[in-house]
């Protein structure tokens, strides 16, 4: 018996063909998320922007962001969306790709990375989608595919400092080759998909040996980018049981609104310690573009260690317990960062707080799930995109507060954030989904 009461009793194993497709496509679309922390300090350096106007451009990342990806979540409900996937990635590397071109000019900088942030929108509700159904719904498999973001996130310093680093800012259309050969990759997926879905026969329906239990009539055809067969998707699709037999589960929306309050305080913790670490080592201890880079890249190396072992420990001990020792962790991780005597110490600090940040982060999305099971593609816009944008409009206040005062204050402040949130953890519930519903 599961220590997890959350853990549906009809989830089923993670199918790896799919689902590493979409962790594939997730590594490269939040390497552009990552890719605009990375260039905050060349745009300090070479452009001469101020704090509160590179916190401005994470702001540009966010803005269209917080209003679109629920748009995009809400037609992920309503209809096939699944080429959002590729479309979405497109965008946001093209937006990338034209920042460094075009920073002579502060508003067009912040036009096109607005762009890019409008593609990275447009692609996480339909993968999260994609992802919950080819994991079957549990906390690991949904780590597994966050994951994905996190490494793209953590490669990202690493892949400006080679690009921009050399060729300066001038370099950023480099920074579109991950996404040019993904969709390649995918491409070429998709075409050996298509020639094994015709060569298949039609699968039997209504309870043969290829297809138990009940009928498959009304399902739609499942998306080549959950499955590489027809008959394997087809059985990812099904239901465990005869619509009658089980009635719908009501949509919470009072605490799907507590646990958004909760990833209020998660996105701002999260977006500030993105743009402002490597700060934090250039004004603190007059650390070159280089050195200030490491604690970024270690930031979201760290957190896709925690989230993989967050969807792990959740299945195991219980989602709110692991949302709970993230936060309270993460805060003494901070304090750890604010007193650091150099740059080795905050390079630890920053990799303890980007672990624990993390762990809650699978749970927390598999919890928004559990309170909308009517309205998945919904709960994951919310999720991912009002309340991670959150942090990105708030962005340029903690901006103006480095500026007025010093970036070791703003880590002060994100000390307090995260205690809040750990506080608020404490009124969500968990949420026991019927038998038979993953």
């Amino acid at each position: 018996m599961s220590r997890n009461p959350a853990r549906s009793a009809g989830a089923r194993p993670t199918t790896a063909p799919g689902l590493w497709l979409l962790v594939s496509t997730h590594v490269v679309n939040d390497f552009y998320t990552g890719a605009v922390a990375a260039l905050l300090p060349f745009l300090v350096l070479e452009q001469r922007y101020d704090y509160a106007a590179v916190a401005g451009i994470t702001l540009a990342a966010t803005s269209l962001s917080s209003v679109a990806q629920p748009a995009f979540g809400l037609l992920s409900d309503r209809f096939p969306s699944r080429w959002l996937i590729l479309a979405g990635l497109s965008v946001a590397a093209a937006g990338i790709a034209l920042s460094g071109v075009v920073s002579g000019s502060y508003w067009l900088t912040w036009t096109v990375i607005a762009i890019a942030g409008i593609g990275i929108a447009a692609y996480h509700p339909a993968a999260t989608m994609a992802a919950r159904e080819a994991g079957g719904g549990s906390n690991r498999s949904m780590s597994v595919f966050s994951v994905g973001g996190t490494v793209g996130v953590a490669l990202a310093p690493t892949g400006v400092l080679l690009t921009v680093g050399i060729f300066g800012l001038a370099g950023t259309p480099l920074l579109a080759v991950p996404a040019a050969v993904m969709l390649v990759v995918y491409a070429v997926r998709m075409r050996s998909v298509r020639r094994r879905s015709v060569r298949m026969p039609s699968p039997r329906v209504g309870g043969s040996p290829a297809t138990p239990g009940p009928s498959t009539a009304g399902i739609p055809e499942a998306s080549p980018a959950v499955e590489p067969a027809v008959e394997v998707a087809l059985e990812e699709l099904q239901p465990s049981a005869p619509a009658s037999a089980q009635p719908p589960q009501r949509d919470d929306w009072r605490a799907f609104a507590w646990l958004t309050l909760v990833l209020a305080f998660w996105s701002i913790a999260y977006v500030g310690t993105s743009s402002f670490i490597s700060l934090f080592s250039i004004q603190q201890f007059s650390a070159d573009e280089a050195t200030a880079s490491i604690a970024l890249s270690v930031f979201p190396a760290a957190g896709a260690a925690g989230t993989l072992a967050g969807g792990f420990l959740a299945d195991r001990w219980g989602r709110l317990r692991i949302i709970r020792t993230g936060y309270a962790a993460a805060a003494l991780g901070t304090i750890g960062i604010v007193l650091a005597p150099n740059t080795a110490v905050v390079v630890i600090a920053t990799a303890v707080v980007g672990f624990t940040i993390f762990l809650p982060f699978a749970p927390q999305i598999t919890l928004s799930h559990s309170y909308l099971p009517n309205r998945v593609g919904t709960a994951s816009g919310l999720t991912l995109g009002l309340t991670l944008s959150l942090g990105g409009f708030l962005n340029p206040l903690l901006g103006i507060l480095a500026d007025g005062t010093s970036v070791q204050a703003v880590f002060a402040l994100i000390v307090v954030l995260l205690l809040v949130g750990f506080a608020f953890a404490f009124v969500l519930r968990e949420r026991r989904p019927p038998a038979g519903r993953a």
